[in-house]
């Protein structure tokens, strides 16, 4: 293209942009042919996996601010779940019993809390309850 030609150029600043067919300048088509394009949802066992991944950072974060003894046991019990959520046949009333041991370990610290009810309906939505 000459350097005499006109710049019709696209600017974005920030956000996301997510383009099928696109069409700039003077005269220009864009044909679309039912192109469309989605992010797929997390499922269930990438979703807990990120929210482990986010609870043992956290539980490392505000290891001073637990009672005694409640961080190591945190600790041992986050292991143990991870154990069982990567097993081939996982149970969930292990999983279940280990999620609520670990909400009343974390229980004065209301970011470990939170993550673990996110955690906890993660794994209910991947088990279908």
């Amino acid at each position: 293209m000459p350097d005499s030609s006109p710049n019709y150029g696209i600017q974005q600043s920030g956000g996301v942009s997510n383009v099928g067919n696109q069409a700039v300048g003077q005269n220009a088509r864009a044909i679309s042919h039912g192109q469309s394009f989605t992010t797929a949802p997390a499922t269930g066992e990438q979703l807990t996996g990120e929210l482990m991944a986010q609870l043992m950072a956290l539980l490392e974060h505000h290891r001073a601010e637990l009672p005694d003894t409640a961080a190591e046991q945190a600790d041992e019990a986050a292991a143990e779940l991870q154990d069982e959520l990567e097993s081939d046949e996982p149970d969930r009333g292990v999983i279940a019993r280990t999620l609520e041991r670990i909400t009343n370990l974390v229980r004065p610290v209301t970011p470990l809390v939170e993550t673990v009810g996110e955690l906890t309906k993660a794994v209910d939505s991947a088990f279908g309850s």
